[in-house]
């Protein structure tokens, strides 16, 4: 239950599938980055003739990553949909054919969409180099991405076996007791809820505990330190950056006399500079006076419990507030 005032939102279900995939669509930026082409669904083919459907692709230009999504409902079971669409995605989109055409429907997109084009000159990317930009990024393997309501048995082991990179975000639904205010839980600072890959060779997978506080934790560590100063840098639509200065509390970041969360403090430096950006993940922004960012004493907390754990911990997200 989520209560605020004399309001309250109790645990529902989701409509249907379209539901789930509305809201990935709307807060894409939420869930990828700001830096993103959300691509609408369209069909694609294995080189069998086996036509399947994602829910979408996303570009994130800034990262040169790129995703199949693939929204779900944990209804639907792992063995009983989830991984045969998966399956049929990634035999589709192995095909040269498939991503020249995947290529074709981003540049349109880049085309008709004012937001879009800006991605690449808020990152510095000549119009003439767009093209050649999302090719290079299209070469890559792909990063699959579901976005569900629950995790079902299975779901963490089955995106253990495969040999390319999974993102799982919990997405919930919360309904107010009169039923006519419908609100979203997502997973902050762009990070997953479970997220499985190829480490050294082995296969790793870590899940986020909503609960922690890894901010506190690094500090506790004694990796950071109250009244430090960290930095962060950036200039937007190619411009010269700005390097920006904040103080590490125990809260989180002051600068410019408020107390933030990382990312928020961010966001904050962001936009002062002049980039309209909504979102930032603050671990992989601010760094120490020496040059090390924040994220990497994050990994170093939590490296020695992965360790031990095999490759499979409930590791807190990189998500200070």
């Amino acid at each position: 239950m989520i209560v605020g005032g004399t309001q309250k939102y109790f645990r529902a279900q989701f409509d249907d599938e379209a539901e789930i995939e509305k809201v990935v669509k709307d807060y894409a930026e939420y869930l990828f980055g700001s830096s993103i082409l959300f691509i609408p669904k369209s069909k694609i083919t294995t080189a069998g003739g086996v036509g399947t459907i994602p829910d979408g692709f996303v570009m994130d230009v800034e990262a040169e990553d790129w995703f199949i999504v693939e929204a779900e409902l944990a209804a639907h079971g792992t063995w009983q949909h989830i991984a045969p669409q998966v399956s049929k995605q990634i035999t589709a989109v192995d095909s040269q054919a498939t991503r020249d055409t995947i290529l074709k429907v981003a540049l349109d997109v880049v085309k008709s969409d004012k937001a879009a084009a800006d991605v690449f000159s808020d990152l510095g990317v000549a119009q003439l180099d767009i093209h050649g930009t999302l090719q290079a990024i299209l070469k890559k393997p792909p990063t699959i991405a579901i976005p569900i309501d629950g995790v079902p048995a299975d779901l963490q082991s089955w995106a253990r076996t495969l040999k390319f990179n999974v993102k799982i975000w919990v997405i919930e639904k919360y309904k107010s007791a009169d039923g006519k205010t419908v609100v979203y839980s997502i997973p902050d600072e762009n990070v997953p809820t479970i997220t499985t890959g190829i480490t050294a060779g082995q296969p790793t997978s870590t899940a986020v505990a909503r609960w922690s506080q890894p901010y506190r934790d690094v500090m506790e560590a004694g990796l950071i330190k109250e009244e430090q100063r960290v930095l962060l840098d950036y200039g937007p639509r190619g411009k010269l950056k700005q390097t920006f200065q904040g103080i590490l509390r125990k809260e989180g970041v002051e600068i410019d006399g408020q107390v933030m969360s990382l990312s928020a403090a961010a966001v904050y430096c962001i936009q002062k500079s002049g980039s309209p950006r909504p979102t930032a993940n603050g671990w992989m922004m601010w760094k120490t006076e020496d040059g090390i960012y924040l994220n990497e004493f994050y990994n170093k907390v939590y490296a020695s419990t992965a360790a031990e754990a095999g490759g499979l911990v409930q590791q807190p997200a990189p998500a200070d507030g």
